[in-house]
């Protein structure tokens, strides 16, 4: 009789264990620091770095457009006059200016 219940107490325990060690591997996959919502937070934000290197890129090559036109080889002079005009703030008589609120 007392070896039976020490049979079902080692049984029982056995279980809880093991049932114990598989909850703690499902948790850590699911919730863990490398686990399944983990790597859905870094997708996400993956995606979101991707979307802003894009932009970065394309405004990139514009710039770099625009530098190559500056260079002393291949000198635009309307983009060099509208540079100047930037910079140093004057307009030409012909020009309408428009003031915008801040």
């Amino acid at each position: 009789m007392l070896a039976a219940i020490r049979k079902n107490l080692t049984s029982i325990f056995s279980n809880i264990f093991w049932l114990g060690l598989v909850g703690y591997f499902v948790f850590h996959v699911i919730s863990g620091a490398r686990g399944a919502v983990s790597w859905i937070k870094l997708s996400k934000q993956v995606e979101s770095l991707e979307k802003k290197a894009k932009i970065l890129k394309e405004e990139n090559a514009f710039l770099e457009n625009k530098i190559h036109f500056l260079r002393a080889d291949n000198l635009d002079l309307d983009l060099l006059e509208e540079q100047a005009r930037n910079i140093l703030g004057f307009a030409n008589e012909e020009d309408v200016i428009v003031m915008l609120p801040k």
